[in-house]
């Protein structure tokens, strides 16, 4: 591995969290714009829907078939044929006639992403000097929080005033400056092999655990998230603010809890891993708790938004170092089991919701957490 290990370079990191900002509007700026994008192609909210299943489908089978080929290329260039493919996605999105097109636009962006997240990820931890792996990564997760408090709300504002296919269009665009900026990385090439690379990286010690750890957050993230703007308009009315107000707690939570990632590599992250999902899956119980006060569930979503970060910034740096040489593939798996997890609660959290409430759905989370801490916990990945 040729790339020297220093303190990440401002333009690096700023760089780098700028794509995640860019993924991040392009994974979140579809649903709020749903109606709109159904009515403009003549199909059904259904129809049009399925180009979010497409999208996670493309980032599935991205991360798994071509990620044993990432510790063999050059990150930039992967970030900028990752973006790149992205852009593609957006322009084709804006244009798209019939949902069938704009379904496949969206899986060519989730191709893009499959290997643009991990790849973003992996260089972030190969930029950072030893032992500050969790606070170079949770710098750059930091670009969810933008996307999520600033990003989504601009698009659908775009959408209003625009037109859907416009915001797709300025999408498109961002996503082509995006990738001029990967520019300025650094080139090197990892030089890690490529046969049997997924494989490898699975059995690394302390992998396969982290990645059920990373399952179990994600279906219980994307579970919940689906339905809890749904569950506060229908106890607490308001319409879209009041549930952009919980987005927008939650994704200030995620980023306030940046400023203690230096701590995280401070106190060692292996031994963090169990607590940390313990811990969120005591927040779940105490959403479930309070859908009915809506002040104090606004402040339960903001100690949300911290607690994942923290938890994601763990589980990500902990994969980041537990296997090096395979860094990228194990990133890759990452990738793979994030939106796997997005898969099973979008199967499964909807007939919960439906059939037993919002607080059932936040317990089985919880529960879901619950059952991923003595596995995470059971053997302790290398320090």
């Amino acid at each position: 591995m040729s790339v020297v290990r220093q303190r990440p370079p401002a333009l690096a990191t700023v760089v780098l969290t700028a794509g995640v900002v860019v993924v991040g509007a392009q994974a979140f700026v579809l649903a709020p714009l749903l109606p709109d994008v159904a009515a403009g192609l003549g199909s059904t909210t259904a129809e049009a829907g399925r180009a979010l299943s497409a999208y996670g489908a493309g980032i599935v089978a991205s991360a798994l078939v071509l990620g044993r080929r990432l510790d063999t290329l050059p990150r930039r260039a992967v970030l900028m044929a990752g973006m790149g493919a992205l852009a593609v996605a957006a322009a084709g999105s804006a244009v798209a006639p019939h949902w069938s097109l704009l379904a496949l636009a969206q899986l060519l962006g989730g191709v893009g992403v499959g290997v643009l997240l991990p790849a973003t990820y992996a260089l972030a931890a190969e930029l950072a000097p030893p032992g500050a792996a969790a606070r170079a990564t949770g710098r750059v997760l930091t670009g969810w929080s933008i996307a999520l408090v600033a990003g989504v709300p601009l698009a659908t504002v775009l959408g209003d005033a625009i037109g859907w296919r416009a915001a797709f269009g300025a999408l498109a665009a961002l996503c082509a400056a995006q990738a001029s900026l990967y520019a300025l990385l650094p080139s090197a090439s990892p030089g890690g092999p490529s046969r049997g690379a997924l494989i490898a990286a699975l059995r690394a010690p302390g992998v396969a655990t982290l990645l059920t750890g990373v399952l179990a957050f994600m279906a219980a993230f994307y579970g919940v998230f689906a339905f809890v703007g749904v569950e506060v308009r229908t106890l607490h009315g308001g319409g879209a603010t009041t549930a952009g107000l919980v987005a927008l707690a939650y994704g200030i939570g995620f980023g306030v809890a940046a400023g203690a990632d230096r701590l995280l590599d401070r106190f060692g992250t292996a031994r963090l891993v169990a607590p940390a999902l313990a811990l969120l899956a005591a927040v779940y119980l105490a959403l479930a708790a309070t859908t009915r006060a809506y002040a104090l569930f606004l402040a339960i979503a903001v100690v949300w938004g911290l607690v994942n970060h923290v938890g994601l910034t763990l589980l990500l740096s902990r994969l980041a170092e537990v296997a090096p040489g395979r860094r990228g593939a194990v990133l890759a798996l990452n990738t793979a089991a994030t939106y796997g997890g997005a898969a099973v609660a979008g199967a499964l959290a909807g007939p919960v919701y439906e059939g037993v409430g919002f607080g059932w759905l936040a317990v089985t989370a919880a529960v879901l957490l619950a059952l991923a801490v003595p596995v995470t916990a059971a053997r302790r990945t290398p320090s």
